[in-house]
């Protein structure tokens, strides 16, 4: 008996020690499986950065769309091939797994829950008029493959439509001095004033918004007013030429109140420099740049031509019928980037010298030059204000030596800079 339960035994034994030798060949096709797995997904993960640069790289993302056709817009389609199929990374052998990247324009009808955006036509295969691509990576290694979809979004600048430009509901205005200069021709950073030679075509000296055309002839009386004759632009019956004078101002609807709104609320969350200004205290300044070459990251360092900054000034708001100053910027000031400033006012005094656009947006805004010093602004500048009726507030008041002057070598510089961080990943999926 005692025999015949130790044969039982052994028996049972046995065989759950013959289950487990099966199952332990198994694991290493398994553990295998588990890292050519993980290493697709490091492969997919590598070809949406691979694509991302190239897109950062690219000015316009069009180029990269010529070998799509309309089959790419149809549910389910794929777009062209960026690079080659089954590619391998950059200084891997291809024993390391293989990269496919497809990138399409988002004008499939399912595109908009993962753009967020309305989808493009479908005959916009070739053609990106939203700034939003999207890119499909699929990294293989072995027998495992894994997928990525990303959007991929370019922030765009605001049309600069001209050196001073005000697409808000209002456009009050006081100028004065006989150094004042506001300048739609193109001008390079080493032109001296009021000769430029940039070679873009001029914009308008000053533009309004086409939604409220009689805000031209505001401006226009203010300039009569005070004689100046220092504003230069465009010619607004579309004729070739440049115009001097109260003439070049015109309102235009190639840069909507809204656009503004938009770049602002996108651009603020990546500001190198953000600060909050409250209405007892102004956020002042002096002396901006002069931290630069011993500290690039300070936040009295308003970007260089080598390396733009994003600066933003929140504002406060005040009274239906109240300016609040919300910059005050002082003593011998240089800055390269994009400075918003929203919700107040800025004021300008003393040396200030600026590269790249200066927004002021929102409610009860506005721009202020100060004293007789050299303050030039070469890019462009938008006073956007948001708020109708009340007081009589000026959006704009310009004094002597003050220059808003169109630049697109300033605005390249930005645009080039900051592009990295303009272009953004939008949404992400995997499978």
């Amino acid at each position: 008996m005692a025999l015949l339960l130790s044969l039982i035994v052994l028996l049972s034994l046995s065989a759950l020690v013959l289950a487990f030798l099966a199952m332990s060949a198994f694991e290493p096709l398994i553990a295998q499986n588990l890292v050519d797995s993980t290493s697709a997904r490091m492969l997919a993960d590598s070809g949406i950065e691979l694509a991302y640069t190239m897109l950062v790289a690219t000015p316009n993302w069009n180029t990269l769309l010529v070998a799509a056709t309309a089959a790419t817009c149809a549910a389910n389609g794929v777009g062209p091939l960026l690079g080659t199929a089954n590619a391998t990374l950059p200084g891997l052998p291809a024993a390391s797994g293989t990269v496919t990247i497809r990138l399409r324009n988002d004008c499939q009808v399912a595109d908009g829950p993962v753009t967020g955006v309305a989808p493009e036509a479908a005959a916009s295969f070739g053609n990106d008029t939203n700034d939003r691509l999207i890119v499909e990576s699929t990294g293989v290694k072995n027998n495992a493959s894994r997928t990525i979809t990303a959007v991929i979004r370019k922030i765009r600048l605001p049309t600069i439509n001209a050196a001073l430009a005000f697409p808000g509901v209002q456009a009050s205005v006081d100028v004065g001095g006989a150094g004042l200069a506001i300048d739609g021709r193109d001008t390079r950073l080493a032109d001296a004033a009021g000769n430029p030679t940039g070679p873009a075509p001029p914009v308008f000296g000053i533009s309004v918004s086409s939604l409220f055309p009689g805000n031209a002839a505001q401006v226009q009386t203010a300039l009569l007013a005070n004689s100046q004759t220092e504003v230069y632009g465009m010619n607004p019956d579309g004729s070739s030429g440049v115009v001097q004078g109260a003439t070049t101002v015109t309102p235009d609807g190639a840069l909507t109140s809204q656009m503004v709104v938009d770049f602002v609320n996108t651009v603020k969350s990546l500001a190198d420099v953000s600060v909050t200004s409250s209405a007892a205290s102004p956020y002042a300044v002096r002396d901006v740049g002069s931290s630069c070459a011993s500290d690039i990251d300070s936040p009295t360092c308003w970007g260089t031509d080598a390396r733009p900054k994003i600066v933003y000034v929140n504002g406060v708001l005040g009274s239906a019928d109240e300016q609040i100053t919300s910059l005050a910027v002082s003593g011998t000031s240089v800055g390269t980037g994009i400075l918003i400033v929203e919700n107040g006012t800025v004021s300008i005094a003393d040396d200030f010298q600026w590269h790249g656009p200066i927004i002021v947006s929102g409610t009860n805004v506005g721009i202020r030059y100060r004293g007789n010093a050299s303050q030039r602004i070469l890019g462009g500048v938008i006073v956007n204000e948001l708020r109708s009726g009340g007081g009589v507030d000026l959006e704009g008041e310009i004094g002597a030596q003050a220059g808003m002057v169109y630049s697109t070598e300033a605005l390249g510089l930005v645009s080039a800079g900051l592009n990295r961080r303009l272009t953004r990943l939008y949404n992400w999926r995997e499978k």
